[in-house]
């Protein structure tokens, strides 16, 4: 399967980016019945009556297709799977699918859910405000103590998507405001330094360290709080929100409500 995946991909090229997805509350409205409405000469209205949702929201992440063909969500056949925790090893990070809405057939709703990243690092570099703690999931993985930390993944700069080791940071990009944290990794085999370069927006180079959480506002008129991966290189000036999340078995969960953590304002109001 994993090799028909890659297959697939050197010949069709990477799936389009399904762009700004928002999550719909409740009621969800098909597309349709969006449609500004207008009459016609037999005075029929040409709204159509509102759909009225009645299947599931998952708290979720399900793995959508990885950046790069030689991506281990392609070799381990994860595509459209739950993700859990034992399907990270140190380091590895993966694009996707928050909270998708399902029919009452199972089937997924095109166009909900939100994009979104999750990255295992090495817990002895994490910072993270002590509030935020208890929303990250913390691990051994092969020995090392790990944690899993997830992103939103779209840019604050322009909402584009963001990608974790898809291809290496050039040098020429190395003129950080701070240098990653994700630079002090190490082998946990031997100790020796094997730097890991923070995530990567490659429309207009901003990154983000995902072992540094830290405080942020949304700007005006917004205003929005929030805790995200510190930016390390603009133009992006502010952190990419990080999502709150949980176990539930060995599946990892994320929280939406602001009483668990959650900052909805922000992910419902940024990058329709």
């Amino acid at each position: 399967m994993a090799d028909q995946a890659t297959k697939d991909w050197a010949e069709e090229g990477p799936p389009a980016d399904k762009g700004r997805r928002r999550f719909l509350q409740a009621t969800l409205l098909a597309g349709a019945a969006a449609v500004v409405g207008t009459t016609v000469a037999s005075a029929k209205s040409l709204i159509p009556p509102p759909f009225t949702f009645s299947g599931t929201v998952e708290n979720t992440f399900r793995f959508g297709l990885p950046e790069s063909p030689a991506n281990w969500v392609l070799q381990r056949n994860l595509v459209n799977q739950v993700a859990r925790v034992t399907d990270f090893r140190l380091w590895d990070g993966a694009s996707m699918l928050w909270r998708e809405a399902f029919d009452e057939g199972g089937k997924a709703i095109t166009g909900t859910g939100f994009p979104a990243m999750i990255i295992c690092v090495d817990a002895s570099l994490l910072q993270v405000p002590p509030e935020f703690a208890a929303y990250v999931i913390r691990r051994d993985v092969g020995g090392v103590p790990a944690a899993i930390v997830a992103c939103y993944a779209r840019c604050v700069h322009f909402c584009c998507k963001p990608g974790w080791h898809a291809l290496p940071v050039p040098e020429t990009l190395h003129d950080y405001v701070a240098e990653p944290r994700t630079f002090l990794a190490t082998d946990p085999a031997t100790g020796a330094p094997k730097p890991q370069d923070p995530i990567w927006c490659q429309c207009h180079n901003s990154q983000y360290d995902p072992v540094t959480v830290v405080h942020n506002v949304h700007p005006p008129p917004a205003n929005v709080p929030y805790i995200g991966a510190r930016y390390v290189h603009g133009p992006a000036s502010r952190a990419l929100p990080c999502i709150p999340i949980k176990l539930s078995g060995t599946t990892i969960e994320g929280l939406y409500e602001p009483d668990d953590g959650g900052h909805p304002e922000w992910y419902s109001a940024y990058c329709r």
